[in-house]
């Protein structure tokens, strides 16, 4: 899933997202981490189910056309189309996608935003003012996870309204202006309770990409 990345994210696009934390990062001591990944799970079933889907039906179908009722035809059509459905949802996350309840990739997404938090040291600022912004490229989900020293600071109006407004962005293709937007949102928010400070220090990655 790793490509997906890539595909999401030229080097330009990357070196913008940097460049508008270490700006936002100006304006206030609070912490912003972008972080991309390919796909929060491996959605294992859904290869199998898109496999066993295309299998059946293309079996099914093909009898018909052959006017034959004969198992082992059946069989054959079966466990050919099979293959060919599970090699497609291993290749092609579009069909994959199809595959994956939307339920299932929320819950995905969250635990693995609350996993990445922790994982890379998010709860390790000095006024755990830290905020991921979390974006799952397979689910096409959004995930802002700030840290507890956030609470009061950023309401849940102020989270929804900028998870809507990246999410909206990458459906239409405009990631990278719409993460910098979210950025600077959460920076002018975090402003008049984070004000910069003299010594202040960059204490977490300014991009992660998995």
């Amino acid at each position: 899933m790793r490509k997906l990345v890539d595909t999401f994210l030229s080097p330009a696009d990357r070196d913008a997202i940097v460049a508008a934390v270490g700006a936002a990062e100006k304006r206030t001591s609070a912490e912003f981490v972008p972080m991309v990944v390919g796909a929060s799970d491996d959605y294992p079933k859904a290869d199998l189910a898109c496999a066993v889907v295309v299998g059946l039906t293309a079996g099914l179908l093909l009898c018909l056309a052959f006017g034959t009722r004969n198992m082992w035809f059946f069989l054959l059509f079966f466990g050919l189309f099979a293959l060919v459905g599970f090699e497609a949802a291993k290749r092609l996350p579009a069909v994959k996608r199809l595959f994956v309840a939307r339920d299932r990739a929320w819950r995905e997404t969250r635990q693995a935003a609350q996993a990445a938090f922790i994982n890379h040291g998010l709860t390790e600022t000095k006024a755990r003012n830290a905020v991921l912004i979390y974006v799952s490229v397979f689910e096409r989900l959004v995930v802002l996870q700030p840290d507890t020293g956030l609470v009061g600071k950023l309401d849940a109006k102020v989270l929804d309204a900028a998870t809507a407004a990246l999410t909206q962005g990458i459906a239409q293709g405009r990631q990278t202006k719409a993460l910098t937007a979210c950025i600077d949102t959460l920076a002018e928010r975090l402003a008049p309770h984070f004000p910069p400070a003299a010594n202040d220090t960059n204490e977490l990655k300014n991009l992660i990409l998995l």
